[in-house]
């Protein structure tokens, strides 16, 4: 019989998956209309990515990609880390431009329970490597 805290951390990663799946699929289609921003910096911060052309279409890709990933259990440090730096947008965007620390916080606890539990995968990237010699 499997532990609570399997099917727990089995249902949160499910949980976050389908989240990135479904923000991805909609950045790239714009099927659904996410509301709209609540205070004038982050209006201007959200208008400045739309206006790029390119970040909301990249990210959509890299949700989507990741979210799948995390879906299939396969290659999850691997989404992880494709995941880390917007993470920390959205987490910054709420706190500082929206001024309330809900969507954010939740996010990036959901993220570092996920990452935790990849420590010992994630652990290589934090080794040195050694020295390259040099030909001559």
């Amino acid at each position: 019989m499997k532990s609570v805290a399997f099917w727990l951390s089995f249902l949160l990663r499910i949980a976050f998956g389908a989240l990135f799946v479904f923000s991805g699929i909609n950045d790239l289609l714009h099927f659904w209309q996410p509301p709209a921003p609540a205070t004038p910096q982050s209006q201007v911060f959200m208008q400045g990515l739309a206006g790029s052309g390119y970040v909301f279409p990249v990210l959509g890709v890299v949700y989507t990609v990741s979210g799948l990933c995390l879906l299939a259990n396969r290659f999850v440090a691997l989404a992880l880390l494709m995941l880390a730096a917007p993470i920390v947008v959205i987490f910054g965007y709420h706190v500082v431009m929206e001024h309330h620390v809900g969507p954010g916080v939740t996010v990036l606890i959901a993220y570092l329970i996920l990452a935790w539990q990849q420590r010992a995968t994630l652990a290589i990237l934090l080794r040195p490597s050694a020295p390259v010699a040099a030909n001559g």
